[in-house]
């Protein structure tokens, strides 16, 4: 049911007056701000937006216009009607003219007059939008096993979609980066084509949100802020009309995330300054409460590691990801694959199916990888901010080495070696078994051909250069350069070129990490470091050819010490 304009115009006045109050002068000057009114109808997976965003020219440049990133139409085709849509932008009363771009994935304002340095602005945006739907089938088990058995065997080039951060499927809703964001660099639009998902492509400056969603009360909806009843909420709420506001602030984020569900369950625990809330279907109790385990342990080695988590909250969700996505990062929400969350202790185990049941150490193993990296991910990508297009192997990287860190510091060395040599080099190996080339890791989202190039080269050979240079360097001068790192560089964009800088001030022989560098990051030397699997020992390492029998056998094998198929995260 639609809600009264007025009351919504009443929520809108009665929230910007305790905005005003609380934003710091410093917010409001450098950071945009946004307030967002989302009225969603459940059942026909839909929605109405409004949003005021405020923000100031911290560039040099004059600004003529601005640039929005609209993700949910990210890999569209020449065929395909855009999710999110737009109705009107205005600058006071006055209507502006604006212009999609790239198949609606960016939208550009014209301005009535420059915007000069320094100089604030604030704009009204309406938008509509329809949640795609994906059948309950996708989302299951053997639908990501033979996902990433296709990845694994075409060679033909792959663009993902937006399908990672913004559907709707049974029983749950992603909202993802669900309403018009400033662009990071408003001089210049990156290329839209991935293989990542938009969840591994997010580009964005921090900003502060303030959003509000009306939706039926009989609805769970959790979002990437913290929970804020303010004054106006309780008012609206007092109005029985089978709906409810459900209101969320947050500070310092790259983005916003929504998540509506019928029905989750919680449990929650707290490391430090940070409450850790693990959500799932109550089905799924037992796994659920070790998702907050995993989720606290990795927490607290993170924090020990690179330095401290910044933000209140951070949150597990169970959800049904399409095949190829075991696990989602978004602004303070990790989510997790549904079709992970198997019980193999539980009496129910008994039914599965008996090669499911024979996979249960590599699902097991997947769930806690795939989780930890995640959340590495919101140290490496949300606190520090990349081109995640024009440089995606710096967070990759950094996410890769965590998470198999995380297993060492976990569980001791040796099955840190381990989870390095499998969800790593087997990656790797993997990829250059099935004929795929040896690449530098220093190249654009947009060169790799599909997921698995991109999961071989951009995330397992970029977090093996991190596995050598922490040799080279010693754990000591490692550390220091990755504590150093993460905080001179927290809450900015940073370019990929501040991570080699900081490891090169904290070297003790400056050449031996150049030079490393060197050679991971802009040659080919992979089957060299990394070494081949062994059924390729013989083989001409130039040569693509397609899988022998002997290979796929091999690939079997490997399937079964590799934490997932095709991909590692």
């Amino acid at each position: 049911m639609k809600f009264p304009r007025r009351l919504s115009f009443l929520l809108s006045l009665l929230a910007f007056a305790q905005v005003a109050q609380a934003v710091t002068p410093e917010a409001t000057v450098s950071r945009p701000h946004y307030y967002v009114e989302i009225e969603l109808d459940y059942g026909k997976a839909s929605y109405t937006g409004r949003e005021t965003v405020r923000f100031t020219n911290n560039s040099r440049d004059e600004w003529d216009g601005v640039n929005f990133a609209l993700y949910p139409n990210w890999g569209l085709g020449e065929n395909d009607s855009p999710p999110l849509f737009f109705k009107s932008v205005k600058l006071g009363s006055r209507e502006l003219k604006f212009n999609l771009k790239a198949r609606g994935a960016w939208m550009r304002v014209e301005l009535p007059k420059k915007l000069l340095p320094g100089q604030s602005l604030e704009l009204n945006l309406q938008f509509n939008a329809r949640v795609p739907k994906i059948p309950l089938e996708e989302t299951g088990l053997y639908a990501h096993f033979l996902q990433e058995l296709s990845d694994a065997a075409s060679d033909e080039r792959q663009w993902r979609d937006a399908r990672d951060v913004f559907f709707a499927s049974d029983g749950a809703m992603l909202l993802g980066y669900c309403f018009p964001l400033l662009t990071a660099n408003q001089s210049s639009l990156n290329d839209t084509n991935s293989v990542t998902g938009v969840s591994g492509s997010f580009t964005s400056e921090v900003a502060d949100f303030d959003v509000h969603v009306n939706t039926d009360e009989t609805l769970q909806v959790i979002g990437s802020g913290v929970t804020a009843i303010s004054a106006g909420t309780k008012l609206l709420n007092l109005i029985k009309i089978s709906s409810r506001w459900s209101s969320f602030r947050a500070e310092r984020l790259r983005g916003f995330a929504l998540v509506v569900s019928d029905g989750l369950k919680h449990v929650e625990q707290r490391v430090g300054d940070t409450r850790l809330v693990s959500h799932y279907r109550e089905k799924d109790e037992r796994l659920g409460k070790r998702a907050l385990e995993f989720a606290a342990r990795a927490v607290e080695i993170y924090n020990r590691a690179f330095g401290a988590y910044p933000y209140p909250q951070l949150q597990v969700i169970e959800l049904p990801l399409p095949a190829g996505f075991s696990s989602v990062e978004l602004p303070g929400i990790v989510a997790l694959a549904q079709a992970y969350y198997l019980d193999f202790d539980s009496p129910a185990a008994a039914r599965l199916p008996g090669i499911v049941r024979e996979q249960s150490d590599v699902i097991k193993s997947a769930f806690e990888f795939s989780l930890v990296h995640s959340i590495a991910k919101q140290w490496w990508g949300q606190v520090i901010g990349g081109d995640a297009q024009r440089s995606p192997y710096i967070e990759e990287g950094l996410a890769g080495f965590s998470a198999a860190y995380y297993h060492e510091a976990a569980y001791g060395a040796a099955l840190g070696k381990l989870i390095t040599d499998q969800q790593l080099r087997g990656a790797y190996q993997l990829y250059r078994m099935f004929g795929g080339a040896d690449l530098e890791v220093e190249r654009p989202a947009k060169d790799f051909r599909n997921v698995m190039q991109y999961a071989a080269i951009a995330q397992a050979k970029s977090a093996l250069s991190l596995v050598a240079l922490r040799e080279a360097m010693g754990d000591e001068r490692f550390f220091q350069a990755l504590q150093a790192f993460y905080t001179a560089y927290q809450f900015q964009f940073t370019p990929a070129e501040n991570l080699r800088f900081t490891f090169l001030a904290q070297a003790q022989d400056v050449r031996v990490v150049r030079n490393l560098l060197q050679r991971w990051w802009r040659e080919k030397h992979g089957d060299e470091d990394i070494g081949l699997a062994e059924s390729m020992t013989s083989d001409t390492p130039s040569q693509s050819p397609s899988p022998s029998p002997s290979k796929m056998r091999a690939f079997g094998r490997m399937l079964q010490r590799i934490g997932k198929a095709a991909r590692p995260f």
